[in-house]
């Protein structure tokens, strides 16, 4: 009789929803406060927050590991990784993960210029003659993606950049609030020519991810909680602009 009830149990299970059974994911998180960063081994901010509690709805656990992003992305490929939070898109990145918008910010991108470089930036014409240093990874603008640059110099750090425009190595830096600008600008002078838009930002679940099986419901979860409002909270608690909610 015992052994029947325990075969009983087994098929019961075996039929279950793979979404209906308790797992243990992997997220990758960052130092960017307040949104994320390590608290200890904790990994705090708005973000975590939010990802965990849509997880724990669900019926899920997060094991967050602190990993820089673009070592996050080699990961991803692989499928080591199944929740990553707070990015841009860009084609490449497209290509490896499937996003889930959590809200729309404004975003200035900012040009500061070596002392050695004379004249300004007024434009992308302007940007496409000089040699501009910038992140190894990064995403910058839908339009900068895309610049037809004379020469474009990629590195892994910001203080290298910083160096490289104190000696002149290179004409122009790119950055944003999102990219340590506060680094440049009080060194630095800025260009005239500042690049404003609309940016969707995310969370996304690999491709190769074991918690693909789950993205709809992820997804659908994320998307109550942008229109009821809840999303707002998350960001109120840490004392930080919540992101514009924008619905086609």
């Amino acid at each position: 009789m015992k052994k029947t009830i325990q075969l009983l149990v087994i098929s019961l299970v075996a039929l279950l929803p793979k979404h209906l059974l308790a797992e243990t994911f992997t997220a990758h998180c960052r130092n960017y406060p307040p949104e994320l960063f390590f608290d200890g081994s904790k990994c705090a901010g708005v973000l975590p927050d939010l990802v965990s509690d849509i997880f724990t709805e669900l019926g899920h656990d997060i094991n967050w590991a602190y990993v820089p992003w673009v070592r996050s992305i080699r990961e991803a490929k692989k499928g080591n990784v199944d929740v990553m939070i707070r990015h841009s898109m860009t084609p490449e990145r497209k290509s490896v993960l499937k996003p889930i918008t959590y809200g729309y910010t404004i975003r200035h991108l900012s040009f500061y210029k070596s002392p050695r470089f004379r004249g300004d930036i007024t434009s992308y014409d302007d940007l496409e003659k000089v040699n501009i240093g910038a992140i190894r990874g990064v995403f910058y603008s839908p339009r900068f993606s895309v610049l037809n640059t004379r020469t474009l110099t990629l590195v892994g750090k910001t203080d290298q950049l910083v160096a490289m425009l104190e000696l002149g190595r290179i004409d122009v830096v790119v950055t944003s609030a999102s990219h340590n600008e506060e680094l440049f600008d009080t060194r630095f002078e800025k260009a005239t020519f500042v690049d404003t838009f609309l940016n969707p930002v995310y969370i996304s679940i690999p491709l190769n991810s074991s918690a693909i099986g789950i993205y709809d419901d992820v997804a659908q979860r994320m998307l109550e909680y942008r229109k009821s409002g809840k999303v707002d909270t998350y960001f109120e608690k840490y004392g930080v602009p919540a992101p514009q909610q924008i619905f086609e």
